[in-house]
């Protein structure tokens, strides 16, 4: 996951100067994380990866994005990618 979040995840803004340290994921960066962890653990590549996505990344989305805000925060995603891989036991790491 700490690769995911350094390549993928945004931070929030924060009210002073200093970095807010709070992480999370858009539609658009949850996609492309997606892809790859689509690649890596079900190997799916090209095609394959595209016609899984364009059948469950909306599905897994709206049931993550639970305030409808447009983003999820990191700590979520494990639980996303599991979900949306269709395997709750899938090693992440």
């Amino acid at each position: 996951m700490n690769s995911m979040i350094t390549k993928y995840a945004m931070e929030a803004p924060a009210a002073g100067v200093e970095p807010s340290g709070n992480f999370y994921f858009n539609h658009i960066t949850a996609f492309e994380a997606a892809k790859e962890i689509l690649e890596t653990h079900l190997g799916l590549k090209g095609k394959a990866n595209d016609d899984y996505l364009d059948q469950y990344f909306e599905k897994t989305w709206e049931h993550f994005d639970t305030a409808s805000d447009g983003k999820i925060e990191t700590a979520r995603m494990g639980g996303f990618f599991r979900f949306l891989c269709a395997n709750m036991q899938i090693n992440l790491h």
